[in-house]
């Protein structure tokens, strides 16, 4: 059956080696004109037929700048824009979900309260560290495509961002959002020589005591031997607080009050727990409980723990006439070491068997953590046996709430970070040395650690990546303990070697450093060179 045109009859088809008669080619004058020129006809007849024919462009000029813009994203702060994207893509589902359901639906969200949107824009202020100021009420970022350089942080106030807890510890390194940022301070000096040196006669060398601690008063009290002697830092006075008189007894532990600075536990080598007025200089009860002496003390509020030789930890309130009110059991040789966490919910304890435990404040009210044998007696929330030596040096973190960081003896050598709430390790860095004390910086990102055999050094630590910013080197024999001054600028450090140095390890970010030149200037006043 033939097709049928209406209007034009179908042209009849040809060879293209036959000379076109069309009007709109020329004839050729020859044999191969004419093969050229029914090439070229059929080659146009065969593009305009094809689907992929493109019109010819015209001519780039100069001034062609092409046809797209293509931003900069070097200033862009990448999760920002994926928080706008995603909110964007909530708020549509929200709106389709809207527009399919009756008004009288209960699944539809209420409206947001004016405290609700501030809420929201103060989290994501936090959580992306861009200030408030470029969020909108309903916590959107204005300008998010106006590529402005970074702005530079100020080198003579602190990061209002450096104690947010929002922010997530990344110890193999840190994110755009959790990266300290990047200071002055961060380049500074650390004095390599102690700025005091006075000497600690009779201070007793054995690893498992702590026989320093400086109170918030700015008062250092040292036990020497069988005695006890408070040092004054702010005005250089040095009294004599007690002397114990058996000639078998001796000082293993003092330690000051943290709520009540006035008042002093000395623990002794009969297993008995003295408590002092240190601004009387009397005594004000003794505490019982201990079979052997007591090597450990640690405050919260109006309760001391205290841990002995006798692997035993007590728990006294000392405003009560029967005085312990709990006893933890878990370690099996010597507790050397006792610290509490800043609001008092946990403590943690080391032992010479290589335990790291963790202690609820709140254990004594739940049953379940009591053994069978005894009431009073409780049991760890956490044992950890990670460390292959003795664990003494233990240290809160002021800055991440969870974060503990224990050291380990001569065999273990190593200094390791725990998160507190799962008993999982976050890192582990072998120091090469005993460790004996840590501390942490108040201040800064930074950690100080004191070493024994065979370095006998301090080491001050950049967190999380745990770079060595100083050692300093000075002490002839192993340091045995470390405290940190009240300003949290220096430290404190007692060595075997019968001296106490005093360094400048940690500094205060800010243009005020008053209390740091006062802590100075009252140990250029002091007239010896002995503690008493």
């Amino acid at each position: 059956m033939s097709s049928v045109y209406p209007c034009t009859p179908p042209r009849p088809r040809r060879s293209h080696l036959t000379p076109s008669k069309t009007p709109y080619v020329t004839p050729a004058k020859s044999a191969s004109t004419r093969l050229r020129s029914a090439s070229r006809s059929f080659s146009a007849r065969r593009d305009h037929a094809s689907p992929f024919y493109f019109t010819p462009s015209k001519a780039s000029t100069v001034e062609d700048i092409g046809d797209r813009f293509i931003p900069s994203r070097r200033h862009m702060n990448m999760d920002l824009c994926r928080h706008a994207l995603r909110s964007a893509k909530r708020e549509r589902e929200i709106d389709t979900s809207n527009s399919s359901s009756s008004p009288a639906d209960p699944k539809l969200p209420s409206q947001e309260t004016p405290m609700q949107k501030e809420f929201k824009r103060q989290m994501a202020s936090s959580m992306y560290n861009i200030p408030i100021e470029r969020f909108n009420e309903n916590a959107e970022p204005v300008g998010l495509f106006s590529f402005r350089p970074a702005e530079k942080i100020a080198s003579n106030g602190p990061d209002p961002f450096s104690l947010d807890v929002l922010r997530t510890m990344k110890l193999g390194g840190c994110s755009s959002i959790d990266r300290p940022p990047t200071t002055v301070a961060s380049l500074r000096k650390v004095p390599t020589a102690p700025t005091r040196i006075l000497d600690a006669p009779d201070i007793v060398d054995d690893y498992y005591l702590n026989l320093i601690s400086w109170s918030k008063d700015n008062i250092l009290a040292v036990a020497l031997a069988r005695s006890v002697y408070l040092w004054n830092a702010t005005t250089g006075e040095i009294h004599h607080l007690v002397t114990v008189e058996d000639g078998n007894n001796y000082v293993t532990s003092v330690c000051w009050c943290t709520v009540q600075p006035q008042y002093i536990s000395v623990g002794l080598n009969t297993g008995s727990v003295q408590l002092y007025d240190g601004r009387s200089l009397q005594l004000v009860r003794t505490l019982q409980g201990h079979t052997s002496r007591v090597s450990a003390l640690a405050w919260t509020q109006q309760q001391l723990s205290s841990g002995g030789r006798d692997s035993k930890i007590l728990q006294s309130d000392v405003r009560g006439a029967r005085p312990i009110v709990a006893t933890y059991r878990a370690h099996t040789q010597e507790v050397c070491g006792l610290s509490w966490n800043d609001d008092g919910s946990c403590l943690a304890s080391g032992g010479n068997e290589n335990y790291l435990c963790l202690w609820d404040a709140a254990a004594t009210n739940r049953s379940t953590t009591r053994n069978e044998g005894n009431s009073s007696d409780y049991r760890p929330r956490l044992l950890l046996k990670q460390h292959k030596a003795a664990v003494k040096a233990l240290a809160w973190c002021p800055f991440h709430r969870g974060l503990l960081a224990s050291g380990g003896g001569t065999a273990d050598r190593t200094i390791k970070f725990w998160n507190t709430n799962s008993g999982a390790i976050l890192n582990s860095i072998d120091t090469g040395s005993q460790v004996c004390s840590i501390i942490w910086s108040k201040h800064q990102r930074e950690l100080c650690s004191s070493h024994g055999y065979s370095e006998n050094q301090l080491v001050l630590w950049k967190y999380p990546s745990m770079t060595k910013i100083k050692e300093l080197t000075g002490h002839t024999a192993r340091v045995l303990n470390m405290e940190m001054s009240p300003d949290g600028t220096s430290v404190v450090s007692a060595g075997a070697d019968e001296t106490l140095r005093f360094w400048n390890v940690f500094e205060e970010i800010g243009p005020s450093s008053s209390s740091r030149s006062k802590n100075l200037a009252c140990l250029d006043r002091l007239g010896g060179r002995t503690i008493r």
